[in-house]
């Protein structure tokens, strides 16, 4: 996660019992190229990665990733960065062509900055904790005119900075036909799929329950899947999904387990 947008100091967790909801305006997918973000009431879905809301910034160790509210980002905050940008301008190759290339791309950026409105946002950020401390670049979250816009930047030396609009889009149709309830008779829960986010509608741990959100899948082709997927630990997974031509969900997880899904 961008130390410039995010500066987080994390050492031992504490959430509230209630944590603050993210505003509905966010809830939905939402796209850009070959991104997806997807938000729901339980948990915020960026690079296929479920990351469950918890409002604020953990004050401390955590597992797993989190979403929550950062602090305020305006426009003025991007316009400096831009800066940074434009006079980085050449830093890393003083090739012609690469020097025009990067001037183009600073128009484009210059005028999706002038689209911004000058107001005081309320950023939407995602931290993992696998992930803490690597890396000099990441991303977060801002609504504008009731546009999802993902920020991206990176504090190495260019200082790139992206603003990406995202479209709010209907589910693909590849993944829509799981939706339904799903039951496993071996392992003895089930969840009800909408739109690849699937809701626990039966239990076999008491590290989830009922009600919550346990399992999301992307479709690869028409009849296969990846996501994750929480096990009886309570925390997610990978997993590989096939639809059989009997109308069934063969699910593949780590370390080779296999298990089958039926429609209820």
């Amino acid at each position: 996660m961008s130390r410039y947008l995010v500066a987080l100091v994390l050492a031992g967790l504490t959430f509230a019992t209630q944590a603050q909801p993210i505003n509905e305006r966010w809830l939905g997918r939402w796209e850009a190229d070959a991104t997806t973000f997807i938000v729901t009431g339980q948990n915020v879905i960026f690079q296929d990665k479920v990351c469950r809301w918890v409002g604020k910034a953990p004050a401390g160790n955590f597992g797993g990733c989190v979403a929550f509210y950062g602090g305020a980002l305006n426009k003025q905050n991007l316009l400096e960065r831009f800066k940074v940008a434009e006079n980085n301008v050449g830093i890393l190759s003083s090739e012609p062509k690469r020097i025009a290339e990067e001037k183009k791309w600073l128009q484009q950026l210059k005028r999706q900055l002038d689209d911004i409105s000058p107001d005081n946002f309320r950023y939407v950020a995602i931290q993992d904790a696998d992930y803490q401390g690597s890396g000099d670049c990441g991303s977060v979250f801002i609504m504008d005119k009731a546009v999802a816009i993902r920020i991206a930047q990176c504090d190495a030396i260019g200082a790139e900075l992206a603003i990406m609009p995202m479209q709010k889009v209907p589910a693909p149709a590849a993944v829509t036909q799981l939706n339904g309830r799903w039951f496993s008779t071996q392992w003895k829960y089930g969840y009800e799929l909408k739109d690849g986010v699937g809701t626990a509608t039966a239990s076999n741990s008491a590290k989830f329950k009922v009600g919550d959100e346990i399992i999301y899948l992307k479709p690869v082709s028409n009849n296969s899947f990846e996501g994750e997927q929480v096990y009886q630990d309570g925390k997610f997974h990978p997993i590989k999904v096939s639809l059989l031509p009997d109308g069934r969900l063969q699910f593949r997880g780590e370390k080779n387990i296999s298990w089958t899904m039926s429609r209820q």
